[in-house]
């Protein structure tokens, strides 16, 4: 997926965290592809976080021969 490149400064106590978490949860990503994860996981978490309804198909009611495939 695209996205945005953005450059931040984090205090060494917040990369210290960053770092013990990349070990203990995500050994294999990078600094930037964790904190990444972290951003995402706070942001599904928000409430009103816009999540795209699943695509339930068709109501019964609604099939017919002319939508048969």
């Amino acid at each position: 997926m695209p996205g945005t490149t953005i450059t931040i400064v984090l205090p060494e106590t917040e990369l210290a965290a960053l770092d013990r978490h990349r070990r203990d949860a995500s050994p294999g990503l990078t600094r930037e592809q964790a904190l990444s994860e972290i951003v995402a996981a706070w942001a599904a978490a928000q409430p009103g976080a816009v999540r795209p309804p699943a695509d339930e198909g068709m109501r019964p009611e609604q099939l017919n021969a002319s939508n048969d495939m």
